[in-house]
């Protein structure tokens, strides 16, 4: 399985998150900036690990089991992937097997060097986020690189977030449930 050493932070300020992102990949000389439109449908839960299917622009998309425990520090995720042209094909099979759960629509701006991506999400009826992913080998590596990255950015422990975009779209709607009723 694969392993990505991950954290989240709610974005007060997209421009300036943005900037930084973008000044720290220039350091490197093999970097990516690219914006991708993506629907994450999750299909429910099976002892506490996750199967959806992202959806990029409409046109590819990515099967992702993964396994991971909320927590609000800094998170291990292992997971595995399975690349498909056709999304909206596989979408129909999941579905004759599994309910979904949830559809969560994103904008996530990503910019890359070596293991690590950086991600600007703007999560429909959520918010703005940053999310750090070093993929992994040696988890002391990773964690070094964590460290200058909350440095760089000034992210403080108590800003991480434990949920998953899909536990925080389930919270709001169960809330707005609760007032409604």
């Amino acid at each position: 399985m694969r392993k990505n050493y991950e954290l989240k932070v709610k974005l007060h300020n997209y421009d300036v998150a943005k900037w930084k992102a973008d000044s720290y990949i220039h350091r490197f000389k093999d970097k990516h900036h690219f914006l991708e439109k993506q629907k994450d449908i999750y299909y429910y839960k099976v002892d506490g690990k996750r199967l959806k299917l992202r959806i990029i622009n409409n046109e590819y998309g990515h099967l992702v089991y993964y396994d991971r425990k909320d927590s609000r520090n800094k998170r291990v995720s292992k997971y595995l992937l399975s690349d498909t042209k056709n999304p909206f094909e596989l979408d129909k099979i999941l579905r004759k097997f599994f309910k979904v759960q949830l559809v969560v629509n994103k904008t996530r701006e990503i910019f890359t060097v070596k293991n690590l991506r950086i991600h600007l999400d703007r999560i429909q009826g959520v918010g703005i986020f940053l999310e750090f992913e070093i993929i992994y080998k040696s988890l002391d590596e990773a964690k070094i690189l964590m460290r200058d990255l909350m440095k760089y950015f000034n992210i403080k422990r108590t800003d991480f977030i434990k949920n998953s975009y899909s536990d925080l779209i389930l919270k709001k709607k169960n809330k707005k449930n609760a007032i409604n009723s």
